[in-house]
């Protein structure tokens, strides 16, 4: 069998709220004696107002407040994404350019004067002189070819 024995309340002489007052007078005063241990009841918090119970002002400024924070939240997400954009578009610019730079030396170095002057330093064109060809319009039909009538009497292949 389980004894359960709840504290005992100290009656502090305050009436409690909800209860009436006594008005019979005691018929032989006590002698009070001193409390070895005062227990003190917790006081009771004041009950917090739920969101159905504030005002309309109260409301619409936590709404207000709200969506500023939101927006201001908002607003610093897209400044770092523009900022990370702002960063690779610097960084594509400086590629793009390193490209040119690279395809404009690599251009000079295919020219067709350099080849040619390379080639004929190495002996690679013959002959060495170039003839120009006069220009003509596309209308005129163009004249027979000469022949010279002769080979060369050395060979350019060797065998």
């Amino acid at each position: 069998m389980s004894v359960i024995t709840f504290p005992r309340r100290v009656d502090t002489g305050r009436p409690r709220p909800g209860t009436r007052p006594q008005t019979r007078p005691q018929a032989l005063p006590e002698v009070r004696r001193r409390p070895t241990h005062v227990a003190a009841a917790p006081r009771r918090r004041a009950v917090t107002r739920t969101w159905r119970g504030a005002s309309s002002l109260r409301k619409s400024c936590v709404i207000v407040i709200f969506a500023l924070a939101l927006s201001m939240a908002g607003s610093m997400v897209v400044a770092n994404r523009q900022v990370e954009l702002h960063a690779l578009q610097s960084q594509l610019l400086q590629s793009q350019s390193t490209y040119a730079e690279q395809v404009g030396s690599n251009t000079n170095l295919a020219a067709p004067s350099l080849v040619a002057t390379k080639a004929g330093a190495l002996h690679l064109v013959y002959p060495v002189s170039v003839t120009q060809v006069p220009s003509t319009s596309l209308d005129e039909p163009l004249r027979l070819p000469k022949f010279l009538g002769y080979a060369p009497a050395t060979s350019r292949t060797i065998r």
